[in-house]
């Protein structure tokens, strides 16, 4: 089987990707611990060869850029242009040399064998149609024993910074079905013995996943978590097909969970869990 990831292409195209390429300070933010561990799970430092798998906007890709100064290097690749194109204009801002940017598929994409040292991804590899065949197309481009780390979120009910407003809001909306376990989505890494399955099948070893627990700040202010929710999470596409009494009702229960989740700084934080998956290049 080969990955047909057309539909996640649309999507991360479409207004979604524009959205998050706006709010790519505040999407930074949000999961900065998750960069943090995932950078130090990959052990990336001082003259690494370091590609970034689903980069977004950049925000794993400059902090590694710092971390493997101006004598290593960082690839990376995403298959949204608004992101991309976000992620080029911080990097040049930054007055980064040591970055390269692509704009593609990273489960078909040539990479060049033994190009990398490490391999990162800040929740970019959930979305492959086939996983097992891409991770098994990206391995040849580490040096034999190159270094593996990826954020994944755990379970749905683990993360209430997604789920919480859902659930408040979708009596009054038309929810699209949820995706299988095991279908393209953030969730469809949790069970890690489908992650380990993945991984051995697709010739990388030393798999380890460990926990990652923390807060979320949803932005700096109500509006800002408000705005989050609205433009960018899972009940994007629902409130902008819904008007009249029920949209009213909709954001009026979501507003009521990220007020009892604002604490006295004024900004609104939910939990949220991931693991944080390590593994070699065979």
């Amino acid at each position: 089987m080969t990955n047909d990831n057309t539909g996640q292409i649309e999507f991360w195209n479409s207004d979604h990707g524009l959205a998050w390429a706006r709010y790519a300070d505040a999407v930074d933010t949000m999961f900065s611990d998750i960069t943090d561990a995932v950078l130090d799970a990959a052990e990336v430092g001082v003259g690494d060869r370091v590609l970034d798998l689903g980069c977004g906007n950049g925000g794993t890709t400059l902090a590694a850029a710092a971390r493997v100064t101006a004598i290593g290097t960082v690839t990376a690749i995403d298959v949204s242009g608004p992101m991309i194109d976000r992620a080029r204009e911080r990097a040049d801002a930054a007055d980064l040399v040591n970055v390269t940017f692509i704009l593609g598929d990273a489960a078909d994409y040539p990479f060049a064998g033994g190009s990398f040292d490490k391999l990162i991804s800040r929740l970019g590899v959930m979305f492959f149609d086939d996983p097992a065949d891409a991770f098994a197309r990206l391995g040849p481009g580490l040096d034999t024993g190159g270094r593996v780390a990826l954020g994944v979120w755990r379970g749905p009910r683990e993360n209430p910074w997604a789920m919480e407003p859902v659930a408040a809001a979708r009596p009054f909306l038309d929810m699209p079905p949820r995706p299988g376990p095991e279908d393209p989505g953030p969730f469809s890494f949790a069970d890690p013995d489908r992650v380990r399955r993945v991984l051995a099948d697709s010739g990388w070893r030393n798999i380890d996943l460990a926990p990652l627990d923390f807060h979320i700040p949803l932005g700096h202010t109500m509006e800002d978590a408000l705005a989050f929710v609205m433009e960018m999470g899972p009940l994007s596409a629902p409130l902008g097909k819904v008007t009249g009494g029920n949209r009213t009702r909709a954001i009026d229960a979501i507003t009521k969970v990220l007020e009892e989740n604002t604490g006295d700084d004024g900004i609104v934080r939910l939990s949220g869990a991931c693991w944080i998956v390590t593994a070699r290049a065979g």
